[in-house]
């Protein structure tokens, strides 16, 4: 897999919700989206929402932490 969808979905998001990347969370994404495509998800677009999904929980555990 590209790191595209990575690249592309922390950029959008951080643009989006106007932060800033949190600690780890390009290696926790990384990490998620690699499975997606290992279990056949292969469309880089469909990636990329997967990951604004993922950081956007990541960001709702994080301020639940808080």
């Amino acid at each position: 897999m590209d790191t595209l969808p990575v690249d592309r979905a922390l950029s959008i998001y951080g643009a989006l919700a106007d932060r800033s990347e949190m600690k780890g969370a390009r290696e926790r994404l990384s990490r998620h989206l690699m499975q997606l495509y290992i279990e056949g998800e292969k469309n880089p677009h469909r990636l990329t929402v997967h990951g604004l999904s993922y950081l956007r929980e990541l960001d709702r555990k994080n301020d639940l932490r808080n």
